[in-house]
């Protein structure tokens, strides 16, 4: 991946078998732009993408297909967990695909629910009685955010288990960084993680690499953490109207939640119809909200909106979106 062989090239396979990259990273770290990214620059030899989201409506599909080939979308749970045979159904169709020539793509991109740890995953991969004949996990490429990175892996145990299951870490959106935050973010995850390497990148294009020094790039990059239910408290909602959006008005609800629940509000993605502009993609993470991004093409017929939040009443959330934004 950024011209390295990371996400999409990743390490050799083993003979004949197909090669899998697992990109991971907590919610609004930017594998989606990461990846998007990588797929322009790698045109007709671009991988097949299967993305997995937590929410039951997905958001990004639109944005990751390329020349014509859709990704494979396993929405509604963690592909580690709820999903988990769902995603060895997804491999499996795109191997008999392959087979009939239907889609001869030798290399897959798992983009995963930010909540998902990549370790089951892994474990689908090595031991599914048909999936571990023919595909081998190449990569694990974890995204972490400049600005919010630090702050996840210290609340959330999931993201701590990303980080440490990496062999690829990518420092994320270090344009909206100092480069003092961004330079302790590289030494904090060099010291939690010594045996990946480690990537700072800006709207996805790589800025500089540090390899793994010495001896740590010999020894085991999986380290045992507690286990918790990684979902608790977890919930995700999804606001929709046929209406097109006032943007001033949703602009405003937005900017009151995140001032209210800030960390709480662990992802936002959205894809508007926004009145006298058209379609309009929108992510966020916490309280950062990244610029909205003007989209070509035709509005689509629904706005959507999709909140994955912690212990905030989705009830009242969904009855603030439509009273302040006088929407049905």
């Amino acid at each position: 991946m950024l011209g390295l062989p990371t996400v999409i090239g990743g390490a050799p396979p083993a003979a004949r078998r197909r090669s899998v990259t697992l990109l991971s990273g907590f919610l609004g770290s930017g594998k989606t732009t990461l990846l998007r990214r990588e797929l322009n620059r790698a045109g007709d030899r671009a991988p097949a993408v299967v993305v997995n989201d937590f929410g039951s409506t997905p958001v990004d599909d639109n944005l990751l297909t390329h020349n014509g080939y859709q990704p494979v979308v396993l929405a509604g749970g963690c592909a580690c967990c709820t999903r988990r045979e769902d995603l060895a159904q997804v491999l499996a169709t795109l191997l008999e695909d392959e087979q009939r020539c239907l889609a001869p793509r030798r290399e897959v991109v798992i983009e995963t629910s930010g909540l998902s740890d990549p370790g089951p995953i892994a474990f689908t991969l090595a031991n599914d009685p048909v999936l571990k004949h023919h595909y081998t996990l190449a990569r694990v490429c974890v995204t972490v955010d400049a600005l919010t990175g630090l702050g996840s892996i210290e609340r959330h145990p999931v993201a701590q288990r990303q980080l440490l299951a990496a062999d690829d870490l990518f420092v994320t959106k270090a344009d909206l960084a100092s480069a003092e935050l961004v330079e302790d973010v590289v030494r904090r995850l060099r010291a939690i993680n010594p045996v990946a390497s480690i990537n700072v990148t800006s709207e996805g294009e790589l800025q500089r690499t540090e390899r793994p020094r010495g001896d740590d790039a010999g020894r085991s990059r999986m380290r045992s953490l507690p286990r918790v239910a990684h979902t608790e408290g977890i919930s995700t909602v999804e606001l929709t109207t046929k209406e097109p959006l006032d943007w001033q008005a949703f602009a405003l609800w937005l900017s009151l939640l995140v001032h209210r629940h800030g960390p709480d509000v662990l992802r936002v993605k959205a894809m508007l119809d926004v009145r006298d502009v058209g379609p309009v993609a929108l992510h966020g993470v916490q309280h950062i909200i990244h610029q909205p991004e003007h989209l070509p093409g035709a509005a689509p017929e629904v706005s959507r909106v999709v909140l994955i939040v912690r212990e905030i009443d989705t009830e009242l959330l969904e009855q603030s979106f439509r009273t302040f934004l006088g929407v049905r």
